[in-house]
């Protein structure tokens, strides 16, 4: 029996867990509304409100993107239903949202098929080949600046507001979306006023970092997975091409399970809140690539991946551009 097969006493619906789920996320949401609204008098109380609404953003993103995937509810239109309406908090068109991330599962590990993924990874191959200003662009890209803050913060405050394939999935998703957020943040000024809608947001962009953090992480540690099309085996690629979080019960609660985003790839049926069990369970089955605090800050070093070597390296372990050659125009 594979290990997808063992996974799929795991992959069933629950719906009394989905809903208690949901109702403590909206709840941990609230608290820290009411907490954040008075920072401006007594800023000491953002220590507690933002973690908590950085909690509450992630797991309720981590609900929509289950929706995504028929996995959260047992009902399908209770999955539709819920991940269209949770755009108000995630900033994410559902529709749009499924569409794009479906394709970054379809393709994992996929070297030709990079656009489809959350972050842009260049071979040492197309780095060497790359013109001087593509290359600039690339590094500017994958620098820490960007990918912990600037990057985050155009993708959550502008990107999602138009995002990929959305003229394809059909623009009602997106103006939908940005009304039902609207319309949230609206309520929040009415009741709240300036220091309410403050707050949301200073959790919105420490939320949008957070998780891009995690997503970077997730795919972009040393020892990931990368195979031409031809070559890409879907095991390998899951379970070798994603990584485990290992930052303890807090962060597994916080982040609703995201740490075993290698056992979701393998198989994306399992709902957040049957992850951990799942990967309990099948503790003697996997090796997954364990990332600690240290380790998943350590990756952000990993720039370029090397087709000989078989693994991610720094711009300083690339060989020199190659100057007669140019993949990448500009």
């Amino acid at each position: 029996m594979t290990i997808r097969q063992k996974t799929l006493a795991f992959s069933r619906s629950d719906t009394r867990a989905a809903v208690l789920h949901l109702a403590l996320s909206l709840v941990l949401g609230v608290a820290a509304l009411a907490l954040g609204a008075g920072w401006r008098d007594t800023p000491a109380l953002l220590l507690l409100a933002v973690p908590l609404n950085i909690a509450a953003n992630v797991r309720l993103f981590a609900v929509q993107h289950d929706n995504g995937h028929l996995s959260y509810f047992a009902s399908r239109s209770a999955n539709l239903w819920c991940g269209v309406l949770l755009g108000a908090f995630t900033a994410n068109a559902f529709h749009t949202m499924r569409f794009n991330h479906n394709r970054h599962h379809a393709y994992i590990g996929n070297l030709d098929e990079m656009e489809h993924h959350e972050v842009m990874t260049w071979t040492v191959r197309h780095w060497q080949a790359a013109s001087p200003l593509a290359r600039l662009g690339y590094r500017l890209y994958r620098s820490p600046l960007s990918l912990c803050l600037l990057g985050p913060i155009y993708v959550f405050f502008i990107r999602y507001r138009l995002p990929r394939n959305a003229l394809r999935v059909g623009l009602w998703d997106c103006a939908l979306q940005n009304l039902l957020m609207g319309g949230l943040w609206g309520l929040v000024w009415l009741a709240l006023g300036w220091p309410g809608l403050s707050f949301v947001l200073i959790g919105a962009t420490a939320s949008a970092i957070t998780g891009t953090l995690m997503v970077y992480t997730g795919h972009n540690h040393e020892q990931t997975y990368w195979q031409s099309a031809d070559a890409v085996e879907f095991e390998a690629a899951s379970l070798q091409g994603a990584s485990v979080l290992d930052l303890g019960p807090v962060f597994d609660f916080m982040t609703f399970n995201f740490a075993y985003h290698d056992l979701h790839h393998l198989n994306a049926r399992i709902p957040c809140y049957a992850l951990r069990r799942c990967h309990h369970a099948l503790k003697d089955d996997l090796h997954p690539t364990r990332l600690g605090l240290w380790d998943a800050l350590a990756s952000l070093q990993w720039k370029l991946w090397d087709e000989e070597k078989g693994r991610m390296v720094r711009f300083a372990d690339a060989p020199p551009p190659d100057p007669d050659r140019n993949l990448c125009r500009t």
